[in-house]
């Protein structure tokens, strides 16, 4: 029987790993936990590196039975969340089911929906390296400095990941929170997971080359740019 129930609100664009890491450590490595991938259809949804994966439960049907979770987990995306940021169904998705849920949180870019829905008010959240800027344009959201793995907020039981990796993380925080240490470290041990690679470390870029960040956020200004308009947007209908 299970006792954890876990739902991950996808969208086209949203990232394979942001929600299938986390899924991987919640459904097979720890017992008690069922996970549900939700969408506004059952129609398979196309991730951004183009895999094609099929929800289990409509959004309608999760309202319909005022169904909430004990962990409601949003992935990030590419381009695609500003157009998620700016749905209001997928808002009033997230905010009726948000209501029912114990948890409520995101990884690497799913904080910018979670934001534009209302739900990261008067919290500390972080979001994708090259996206902390934008993040830090909304005004009831407190950014911390550095680039950690996840920020957990225990007064409004949200939760936020950095980027892509760091799903898996923020998985096994979340199982160790809810199930104990001990059920946390069997399933980090079931997955092999040792989170001190044995590469020279280069994850955040305060620990990478910095001709490599600046690459990097030279291929980025569009998709950073792309947030910072829908969040722009976001904030001043708020405002309005």
């Amino acid at each position: 029987m299970f006792q954890i129930s876990v739902g991950f609100p996808l969208y086209n664009g949203c990232t394979l790993l942001d929600f299938a890491g986390a899924t991987q450590i919640f459904t097979q490595f720890v017992a008690g936990y069922e996970t549900l991938w939700l969408a506004a259809t059952l129609d398979p949804i196309t991730t951004t590196e183009g895999v094609q994966v099929v929800p289990q439960k409509t959004f309608a049907a999760v309202l319909d039975e005022q169904q909430g979770f004990d962990i409601l987990f949003v992935p990030g995306g590419g381009d695609d969340v500003a157009t998620v940021m700016l749905d209001a169904d997928f808002a009033g998705f997230l905010q009726a089911t948000a209501a029912n849920s114990q948890w409520v949180g995101s990884v690497c870019t799913g904080a910018f929906p979670l934001a534009a829905a209302g739900l990261l008010q008067g919290c500390q959240a972080t979001t994708y390296w090259s996206q902390l800027g934008n993040l830090a344009l909304f005004p009831d959201i407190s950014v911390p400095d550095g680039y950690p793995r996840w920020v957990i907020d225990e007064q409004q039981r949200r939760f936020s990941g950095g980027g892509i990796s760091s799903s898996i993380d923020l998985a096994l925080e979340l199982v160790q929170r809810l199930s104990g240490v001990r059920q946390r470290q069997a399933a980090q041990l079931s997955a092999q997971y040792a989170p001190e690679p044995p590469l020279p470390p280069s994850g955040d870029p305060d620990k990478a080359p910095a001709d490599i960040t600046e690459n990097l956020l030279d291929n980025q200004q569009e998709f950073i740019a792309t947030i910072r308009e829908a969040t722009l947007t976001v904030i001043g209908e708020c405002c309005e």
